[in-house]
């Protein structure tokens, strides 16, 4: 497993002093980013997942707010850099996600975003476990759409004006079946029915057997006004 992550490392390369982080989830990146920001702002949508940010990744330059990255409650300008990493296929209108990134950021915006390319048996077998979570989400009230396609991202940002880089890197190196499903139970608990979802993946995990799983391929921009 890689340890490159493409908007962590510009962030380390900025170290800006006022940041939004959009659909912060468990907090596990934001904790990541905490060491190269002077504040940060992170929020997300689900109350439950903020509590569990409160709890596990609690810093002193770390704000955590409950709002929907299409509302966002703040001034335009207001922040040094906005960025979202895997928030956008979470929105089925993930362009006013970008509106408003765009509005409250003062200099840019960064976004990262996983990719599918079924190039591999692995990466096959990824998007048929990506599935399966989708499933599981679905129901227990945590929406996700198709992944935003490179080209619908940047021919959106050049409508507004703004430049824009944009890489994708690519991934094919192995990762253990349990590091993949690690949040699998997490979400498995918001069910009604979580015993059936634990057999669900002890099912995939059989019928997997030797085959393998791979991180996704991650489509980067950033955009400056």
């Amino acid at each position: 497993m890689t340890d490159f992550d493409p908007l962590l490392h510009r962030v380390e390369r900025l170290k800006p002093d006022n940041v939004l982080d959009i659909g912060c989830g468990c907090g596990s990146f934001t904790i990541e980013l905490a060491p190269h920001c002077k504040r940060i702002t992170a929020i997300d949508i689900s109350e439950p997942l903020l509590e569990r940010c409160r709890k596990e990744h609690d810093r002193p330059n770390i704000a955590y707010r409950c709002m929907d990255g299409r509302q966002l409650d703040f001034p335009a300008n207001h922040f040094d850099l906005v960025l979202a990493r895997a928030s956008l296929h979470h929105v089925r209108d993930w362009q006013g996600v970008v509106d408003e990134m765009l509005r409250v950021a003062a200099g840019g915006i960064l976004i990262e975003e996983p990719l599918d390319d079924p190039r591999s048996d692995a990466k096959r077998n990824t998007m048929q476990a990506q599935r399966l979570f989708l499933e599981l989400h679905s129901e227990v009230g945590y929406p996700h759409y198709a992944y935003v396609t490179p080209d619908d991202l940047t021919s959106y940002l050049k409508k507004k004006g703004v430049r824009i880089e944009c890489e994708i890197t690519r991934f094919d190196e192995p990762v253990k079946f349990d590091y993949f499903f690690e949040p699998w139970e997490f979400f498995a608990d918001k069910s009604a029915r979580k015993e059936y979802w634990l057999q669900r993946l002890g099912d995939y995990r059989r019928e997997l057997g030797d085959g393998q799983l791979c991180e996704n391929d991650i489509l980067f921009v950033a955009a400056s006004k």
